[in-house]
This record gives structure tokens, sequence and C-alpha cells, in this order.
């Protein structure tokens, strides 16, 4: 092995171990895959690349068992260790598969990397609405925290207790029922945002690269699926159809949503650039995203401003000097 091989060597297995680590905290969890994906290109070949993911997948999968054998003897402790690794995997995989489509387009590589997220939320959805005694008994205490958490069991009359635990209750079934909804979306964002922090790192020193995002548009024919997807929302709200099928239109209607989302972005980019402002792209998305997960009534704006910037495009012509 030579100098330049221990080289590579100690720098890949320092950066799984960040991701590693990263995948330990609690909003690391979340960004843990961007370290594998900034190491990729420094490899010689894709085999090379993927083994630092295979590592850290197999290393996590080994601490959650380890961290859930005891519970793992009864349904609704397997059922809580697949809900807990859901994120993490579906970023894994989303990570294994942009690098091994480095040589493609990147909205074909963000694409194919999304898909895997999107059609494990549709499997989670369905599964969980087919109620069984072990999903019974992870929603029966998730609920006891969410209501522990909220302070529902505050001292009053009984009246006033049975109110505010009907209240609980109802404000914690809307909750599911909206994550449930936005699932396959909110895997996109994740997987979006990752890639682009690795992209941007990578290309931190070409001038070119913010002109390259401020000409990301999508293709003509998403305009038909977003209008499409939105339509049959408001049409199976107004038939009062179960929720089943409203969640899985509406995961449609915003995963094409997070597209025209996307060209809203490059399309606020393009105005920047055009003003002559210098603009770190990296820190502009990162503090969208910041505000689409912390911040509640800004994050309101942000999601419905962006997609809406991104469809008008079809009609208003707003980068017109490219």
């Amino acid at each position: 092995m030579n100098q330049l091989d221990t080289k590579m060597l100690k720098q890949g297995l320092f950066l799984t171990a960040v991701s590693y680590a990263l995948s330990r905290l609690l909003i690391g969890n979340l960004l843990f895959t961007i370290p594998l994906m900034v190491l990729a290109p420094k490899f010689s070949n894709r085999r090379e690349a993927l083994f630092p993911v295979g590592l850290v997948a197999a290393l996590l999968v080994i601490t959650e068992f380890v961290r859930a054998r005891g519970s793992l003897g009864s349904p609704e402790g397997r059922l809580l260790l697949v809900v807990g690794m859901f994120i993490p995997i579906v970023l894994l995989v989303a990570c294994a598969v942009w690098i091994a489509l480095d040589d493609k387009r990147t909205l074909y590589r963000y694409l194919a990397s999304s898909l895997f997220g999107i059609v494990a939320s549709v499997v989670v959805v369905v599964w969980f609405t087919r109620p069984n005694e072990a999903l019974q008994k992870v929603d029966s205490a998730m609920f006891e925290t969410f209501r522990t958490l909220l302070g529902g069991t505050n001292g009053g009359t009984q009246t006033s207790i049975e109110a505010s635990g009907v209240a609980l209750e109802s404000l914690y079934r809307t909750s599911v029922m909206a994550i449930g909804a936005m699932l396959a979306p909110l895997c996109m964002v994740l997987v979006g945002f990752t890639s682009f922090v690795a992209m941007s790192y990578q290309a931190r020193f070409d001038g070119s690269f913010n002109v390259r995002v401020s000409h990301w548009r999508v293709p003509e024919v998403t305009l038909w699926v977003f209008l499409g997807s939105w339509a049959l929302v408001l049409l199976l709200i107004l038939a009062k159809t179960p929720y089943l099928y409203r969640a899985l239109a509406l995961q449609a209607a915003l995963a094409s949503s997070v597209l025209y989302a996307v060209q809203g972005m490059a399309i606020v980019v393009h105005f920047i650039l055009r003003k002559g402002i210098a603009v770190n792209t990296t820190r502009l998305f990162a503090t969208m995203f910041l505000l689409v997960f912390l911040i509640p009534g800004v994050n309101v704006l942000v999601v419905f401003v962006l997609p809406l910037l991104g469809v008008t495009e079809t009609w208003i012509m707003y980068r017109r000097n490219e």
C-alpha cells in the first residue's frame, strides 16, 4: 500500500467515524450521510466509494439491534425498531444511489436517490392504516409520550381533564395523519438537502456552480403531475374518501411541489446573481431548510411561495437573460 492509499484509508475511516457519530445525534441523524457523499469522489471506483456507506449501515444496524435486544421478542418492540431506523435507512440508500450514479444528470440522480424513500413511505402509510395489536400498543405508547410532553397530565377538575384529554388525542391523531401524508415529500427534502450540501462542498472552488444552480428547472411534464395530483386531492377531500386515498394523493401532490420548490429556489438564486450580489447557495438552501423545519408561520410561507414561484414559471418568464 503506497502513501496515497494510506492517506485515503485514514481519511475514509475518519469520515466514516464522523458519519456514524452524527447518526447518534438528534439533528445529526438527518445529516450523517453528507460526509459519505463528500468522500465518494476521492475513490478511484464506485465499489470503493460505496464501502464506507456499507460500513456505516452495518454499524447502525448492529447498534440499533444491540440497543433494542431486550424488546425484540415482542412484535411492538420490532415495530419500534423499524420506525426508529426508517429515516437512517432511507438516507443511506439514497446516499448509495447518489454515489453509484455519479456520471448522471443531477435531476436524474436526485429522483433515483429519492425513489426508495418514496416507495418506503407509501408502504409505511398503507401498513399503518391496517391496525393490528402491535401497532395499537405502539400507538398508545406514543400518545402517552405526546400527552406527557404537552403537559396533559396536569391537575384540574375531572371535566377539564377529560376535555383536555379529548383535545390532546384529537391533536395527536391530526399530527400522525399529517406526518403520514407528508412522509414521502419529507424524505425528498432530506435527500435533496444532504445531496446538495455534499455537491456544493465538492464544487466550493468552482465559480460556475451558482450559475448552474440558477439554471435548474424541472421537465415540463411535471406540470401535469402537479395539477393532476392537487386536483385529485381536492376531489378526494370533497368526496370524503377514507384517509389512505387522501394521504397517497397528497404525497404525490407534495412530491411534485418539492420539485417545483427546487425550481423556485433556482429562480431566487437567478434574481440574486442578476443583481450582482455574491451568494453562498449552501447557506441559502440551509437557511430555507431550517425555516421549513423550525419556524412556525415562516415555514408555511416558504412551503407555499417557492413551489408557486416554480410552477408559475410555466407561464411567466422569470429568467429572461439566460
